[in-house]
Formats: structure tokens, sequence, C-alpha cells
């Protein structure tokens, strides 16, 4: 196990930091905190009930993964459309300098390696008073050996580094995605547009829709200015805001 004891020292602000060697999920460990105007992390060497999205297992090898979450506070005011895309951003840029080359994003919340998934984010939003509490969770294949539905491939396989520091590879994540979190507080998802449509692994791509109310094929046409989805059907561009009803054809 990597020894994450110090690592607050590394983190850039003022970070209450939770450390584990087995946990549940991290996410429904910040999530079950008393509310705190502080960014609060979680990391943990293994997940026992690790979640991806709408409910799916995240599957991980104990000290393979980097497994965390962040708990951070937005005002109200804050339009958090986009955030997932943002934090993917975020973790691109770090992989990148860890030698991991050529990684998309697939929209809303997902990395990708050559059609492959490398790493996964999950945000859950609570609101109280004038304040957003946003859990955002994270996953890095570093070097695992699961059996998933999913293609899925680790930082080890890709990487044009012989090693990884888990430990580095950890704080630098936190320190990158508060760094996009405070960029985007500021300045909305409109910053990352040009970022984003040069790693866009569905642009150009078809996919089919249904959500029972509605059914429609079409092609992947990047996004707008708050991150969510544009499909171009045969008679109008569709706007998607969650990826739960879209498949890839």
């Amino acid at each position: 196990m990597d020894n994450y004891s110090n690592i607050s020292a590394h983190l850039n602000g003022d970070i209450d930091c939770h450390i584990f060697d087995s946990i549940p999920s991290t996410n429904d460990y910040l999530s079950s905190l008393e509310f705190s105007p502080r960014t609060q992390v979680c990391i943990a060497s293994e997940q026992t009930q690790g979640k991806g999205q709408y409910n799916r297992t995240w599957l991980s090898n104990k000290d393979n993964s980097v497994l965390l979450s962040i708990r951070c506070v937005f005002s109200t005011k804050v339009n958090l459309s986009g955030l997932s895309l943002v934090v993917g951003l975020a973790l691109l840029e770090v992989l990148r300098g860890y030698g991991a080359i050529g990684l998309e994003l697939k929209w809303p919340n997902d990395i990708y390696y050559q059609d492959k998934k490398l790493a996964g984010i999950l945000i859950k939003n609570t609101t109280r008073n004038q304040t957003q509490s946003v859990v955002i969770g994270i996953g890095v294949n570093i070097g695992v050996d699961i059996d998933c539905q999913t293609l899925w491939t680790d930082l080890h396989s890709i990487s044009t580094q012989k090693s990884i520091n888990q430990f580095d590879l950890t704080k630098d994540l936190i320190n990158k995605i508060l760094e996009f979190c405070q960029v985007f507080e500021a300045n909305g998802f409109t910053t990352f547009s040009k970022q984003w449509a040069s790693v866009d692994y569905l642009q150009g791509k078809r996919v089919r829709y249904d959500d029972k109310k509605q059914t429609f094929l079409g092609v992947c046409c990047g996004v707008n200015d708050e991150g969510v989805l544009l499909v171009e059907t045969k008679a109008s561009t569709k706007q998607v805001y969650s990826s739960e009803f879209l498949t890839l054809l």
C-alpha cells in the first residue's frame, strides 16, 4: 500500500484528507460526512463496493488503481453542467505527463485509449442553502487484472514510462482537478471548449438515443457551451443531457 498519510502536505490549499486501506466507496464516505466548507479528499487502496455511472460497479484490484474522491463546495449560482468534462480534461493533462499519449475523453465521464477504458469519473451533487456540495469520484487503472464486459486498459500497459509513482500521480491528479475546478467556477465550461474538442472520442460517431419518451439516430457533433452533447439527426440537432440512454453504433 502506498503511504498517503502525509499527502495533505503536498496538496494546494487547506484540504481535509481521509486515508483508508480498504473502504466500500470513497464517494459514499465523503457523501456521509457532515457538511464542511473545506475541500475534503478520500483516498483508498481498495474499494469493496466501488461505483460507476447509473449504479454500475467499478471494478479494481487492491493497490493497483488510483481510487479517490474529492468533495468541493460551489455556490448555487454556478452551473455545474460540464463539470465532469472539465474533470476529465484535468485527468487527461496529468496522465499525459505520466507517458499516456493518445488519450480521448468519452462524453461525459470516461477516459479512453484506443477504444479501451482507462479511467472513469462519477459526480454526485447535493444542495444546501446557497451552496452545492459536489463529490467527484475518480478511478484510474494503474496495473489491474479484472474480468469486465467493458474493454479496459491500464497505465502500465500504455505508458511510455517504465514505472509509475502512485503517490505522485494521486497528488498531481488532486491538485490539477482542484485547479481546473477553480477556473470552471470562475468562467464556466467555455474556457475548456477547445481542449474538449481536440480529444472528443464521440466526435463523428453514430449513436442511438432511446429514453422511452423519444428515440433517434444521429451523429455526435461535439458539445455546446455548457458541455451538453449535440447529436445531429436528419431532422435537427438534438441536445443530450445523460449518457444513460445513449448507445454507440
